[in-house]
């Protein structure tokens, strides 16, 4: 694969651009907590597994998958939200190191930079806010607004059709999870790479369907 053909470089948000230190996981666990604490003792081990193992995906699709209710899910997902962002209050939110430069060196080569996340909106554009980033990518998608969140393509297919990405043969995928690497071969993405510094193992990567594997979004640059 010629990397010169890439127009589109495709980011995941937490654990690959934006540093997690488990904050993903306390908000799932607080938000269970709050929205269901009879269940939460009993299921919570299990739940939280789930969590781990699904993370990259729609957060309000994991939280129905779990609860078979859709009202419960969106209620539980409200709370997630709200966990996350007190979460990030707290302790505040950094890229992960090289992000930036990372941006910098895509933007100097004209290719495109874009975000895709299993969070909604509103909490999606205070993170980008708050990191200064609003002004540096060129789109930025939720499973709400393309359909559906990964595994499936929607996310990669808005952004394409935003950005007038002509070909999948022209975008590259960056993620730290399973699902994110199966999104980005179902979407046919030229280069579907898989990072290391966020949920999920070499391993599983590598069995989602990852071309390449790098430790963080530092090391793109020796992609290209």
């Amino acid at each position: 694969m010629n990397s010169s053909a890439i127009k589109l470089v495709a980011f995941d948000v937490a654990g690959t651009t934006v540093n997690d230190d488990g904050l993903v996981i306390a908000a799932f666990k607080a938000a269970f907590e709050k929205s269901q604490p009879e269940l939460w003792p009993e299921k919570g081990e299990i739940w939280t597994q789930y969590a781990i193992d699904t993370m990259g995906q729609s957060k309000i699709h994991v939280f129905t998958e779990l609860l078979g209710d859709i009202e419960l899910a969106k209620a539980a997902n409200v709370a997630f939200e709200e966990a996350y962002m007190n979460e990030v209050a707290e302790q505040g939110i950094s890229p992960i190191t090289g992000t930036l430069e990372t941006f910098a060196a895509l933007k100097e080569r004209g290719i495109a930079i874009a975000l895709s996340t299993g969070f909604s909106r509103s909490t999606l554009d205070p993170m980008l806010f708050e990191l200064g980033w609003l002004g540096l990518i060129d789109a930025s998608v939720t499973p709400e607004e393309a359909g559906r969140g990964r595994p499936h393509p929607d996310m990669l297919n808005f952004l394409a059709n935003k950005l007038n990405i002509q070909t999948p043969e022209s975008v590259m995928v960056v993620g730290d999870t399973a699902a994110d690497m199966q999104s980005g071969v179902a979407y046919g993405a030229a280069q579907v790479i898989g990072v290391l510094s966020g949920a999920h193992k070499e391993a599983d990567l590598h069995a989602a369907g990852a071309t390449s594997i790098i430790n963080s979004v530092a090391d793109l640059s020796s992609l290209f």
